[in-house]
């Protein structure tokens, strides 16, 4: 959740608001208590900017897909497949 400004802080350091929103930080400004506008940096992600508009959903990845495939042992790394590889294209 993005941390909350009051309106009267926004106008009394204004400058320093921006200068952490600049730095990445989103902030919600409010009035009374009460949220009324966001501010965000400006350079955001591609996709950060798609899900936050709505158009794309992150997918939600599987528990079981986020383990490591272990590989049997003596199999050889990717990189020592590449570097076979190359050896041969000579």
């Amino acid at each position: 959740m993005a941390e909350s400004v009051g309106i009267r802080a926004l106008q009394q350091h204004a400058s320093k608001v921006v200068a952490r929103v600049a730095a990445g930080e989103e902030l919600e400004i409010t009035d009374r208590g009460r949220a009324v506008a966001r501010l965000v940096p400006l350079h955001r992600d591609p996709l950060d900017e798609l899900v936050a508009s709505g158009r794309l959903r992150q997918r939600r990845c599987q528990p079981g897909l986020r383990r490591l495939i272990r590989l049997p042992a003596g199999t050889p790394t990717a990189a020592e497949v590449l570097a076979e590889m190359r050896r041969h294209e000579r």
